[in-house]
């Protein structure tokens, strides 16, 4: 396995010839979550500000049982959720909440086939762009609300491999 720690957030998706995604996926999250009970009750939501990061991007060699051989990137992270909500509290009617939402993705060829081990990209000329299509919100109750969201990860090939940190002595 090696960690490719070349990555970026970017909340447009590509688009030719900017950023032009070699490989991608598309993953979906759909989140229910809860109020904390130190907030008072939601009546609606006004706004919500997502924030993404990207945790770990590894490159995966995988052996199939055919003896062939390939790549897969390994990408983890988290989308935080910032929601400005309309609270039932009249002395304070607006209020924020933050929800973590863990993602994970795999990035292989279209039709699921492993990537080539001598493709340029290896062993890191490529960035990790992560962007969210869409989102949808949902209001259960004065508690609750589902978020789901439409995510692209996709990996950009770099001419120049930006050099891995090396640890202090």
């Amino acid at each position: 396995m090696t960690r490719n720690l070349n990555s970026s957030i970017v909340q447009l998706c590509p688009s030719a010839p900017d950023r032009v995604a070699k490989y991608f996926t598309e993953i979906f999250i759909s989140q229910t979550v809860k109020i904390p009970y130190q907030k008072p009750n939601m009546e609606d939501i006004i706004k919500i500000i997502p924030e993404i990061t990207i945790d770990v991007c590894d490159t995966i060699e995988v052996e199939l049982p055919n003896g062939e051989k390939g790549n897969k990137i390994f990408v983890v992270g988290n989308v935080y959720l910032k929601v400005q909500y309309v609270s039932t509290n009249l002395n304070q009617s607006v209020h924020f909440v933050r929800y973590q939402i863990p993602f994970q993705a795999i990035i292989l060829q279209p039709c699921g086939d492993l990537i080539d081990p001598t493709d340029s990209i290896f062993p890191d000329n490529y960035v990790v762009h992560v962007c969210i299509e869409k989102i949808t919100k949902k209001i259960i109750d004065n508690r609750t609300a589902h978020f789901e969201m439409l995510m692209l990860v996709w990996v950009e090939e770099v001419d120049t491999p930006i050099p891995t940190p090396t640890p202090a002595p």
